[in-house]
């Protein structure tokens, strides 16, 4: 089947999926898109929109079906629908991958078996397994629930022993992970791509920012020390090779005060960290993903000095005009600094509705020229942190 006729699906609608169908298109992909809203992101860009229930099974096998592959755009999806569209169709990465990744338990029961570090974790599953959870991590900690938790969602910061109870029924007496707390660690993160061909290629690593448990910042080149992130890339890799991966991952991860590297979370898919490589690299991680997927080679992953920061919903709360509804860049024609919005309907506090990025000679100056795009929207800066 020649590139131009192959139509790739994607199983999600939301940002990631609507950057994804622009870097299909531009390699001649036909592009669909499988939406719970005609509304969603990614809808607004994609050659099709099949509108479904995640749990409808006639919906799920029309669409897989009518596709040559298919890819995420999250994890969180119901493991049964995306085991039952690989019996039509290739879907990467692997479901099994998604099955791990979706699940903090099964994450870290995975990771302690590839002998990756990470902090100190127990499993939580009834008041007694928190007593002894408590114990055996200490506090402070973080009470995290298995499933369904981003950006700072399902999370219970413990400071004292006695209170480990009580987080665990205020998150719904679910299964759990409590984790020990770092104190001010260093965050990054190291998007790998699989290739068919078995070909493992990481990107540079990302040096990350968050405010309020959301991604606020992210820059290249890292800053942190060449032997770390030595060490970042090299467990990317290793993960990525233990999980047989086709597509993309992003491995998150801490630096530590006392200098170890730790794994905190896995993304089988495009990540927020990676839209700097929109303008920095070659090739961007959501033209990354289709190559993987698709067979085609790698792109070139080498990255010029950058900075994106989000744009949250916090900023547009009194935008009459409604600029976030504009869907893409601003000025498709500047390759130095932009912004981008998703399209989205309305701002909420929290909700992501664009990014700007910036590229510099240094990471210094790519920073100052990004902080300047953002100050355009960020009317009050200091109040958004």
């Amino acid at each position: 089947m020649s590139l131009k006729k192959r139509t790739i699906g994607i199983l999600g609608a939301g940002q990631l999926a609507q950057m994804t169908c622009q870097a299909g298109q531009a390699l001649g992909f036909e592009m669909h898109v499988y939406a719970q809203r005609q509304d969603e992101p990614a809808a607004f860009v994609a050659d099709r929109v099949w509108v479904g229930d995640l749990q409808d099974r006639e919906r799920l096998a029309e669409f897989a079906q009518a596709v040559s592959i298919v890819t995420y755009d999250t994890e969180l999806l119901p493991i049964e629908s995306v085991r039952y569209i690989a019996q039509f169709t290739q879907a990467y990465p692997d479901p099994e991958i998604l099955f791990v990744a979706q699940h903090r338990e099964r994450e870290r029961n995975f990771l302690q078996q590839c002998g990756i570090a990470m902090p100190r974790i127990a499993f939580v599953h009834s008041e007694q397994e928190a007593i002894a959870a408590v114990q055996a991590v200490g506090v402070p900690a973080v009470l995290k629930t298995a499933e369904q938790g981003y950006d700072g969602k399902g999370q219970r910061k413990i400071t004292q022993s006695e209170e480990v109870v009580d987080a665990w029924h205020q998150l719904g007496e679910l299964p759990c992970v409590l984790e020990e707390w770092l104190d001010t660690p260093l965050e990054m993160s190291v998007i790998v791509a699989g290739a068919q061909n078995g070909q493992i290629l990481p990107y540079p690593v990302i040096d990350n920012e968050h405010r309020r448990h959301i991604l606020h910042k992210s820059t290249v080149p890292s800053q942190l020390p060449a032997d770390a992130q030595e060490q970042a890339q090299q467990i990317a890799i290793k993960i990525a090779t233990e999980l047989g991966l086709i597509g993309l991952l992003t491995v998150e991860m801490f630096y530590t005060k006392d200098g170890r590297v730790l794994v905190n979370e896995l993304a089988p898919r495009p990540h927020n960290s990676g839209h700097h490589t929109q303008l920095s690299t070659a090739t961007s991680q959501f033209e990354q993903l289709l190559r993987a997927v698709s067979g085609l080679d790698l792109g070139a992953v080498t990255a010029k000095p950058a900075a994106m920061i989000n744009l949250l919903g916090d900023l547009f709360l009194t935008d009459n005009e409604r600029v976030y509804q504009h869907v893409g860049f601003l000025d498709p024609q500047n390759h130095e600094e932009n912004v981008y919005f998703y399209g989205k309907r309305a701002a909420r506090v929290g909700r992501k509705l664009g990014h700007v990025i910036a590229l510099g000679n240094s990471v210094n100056e790519a920073s100052e020229r990004a902080q300047r795009l953002y100050d355009h929207y960020a009317k009050q800066p200091e109040d958004v942190r």
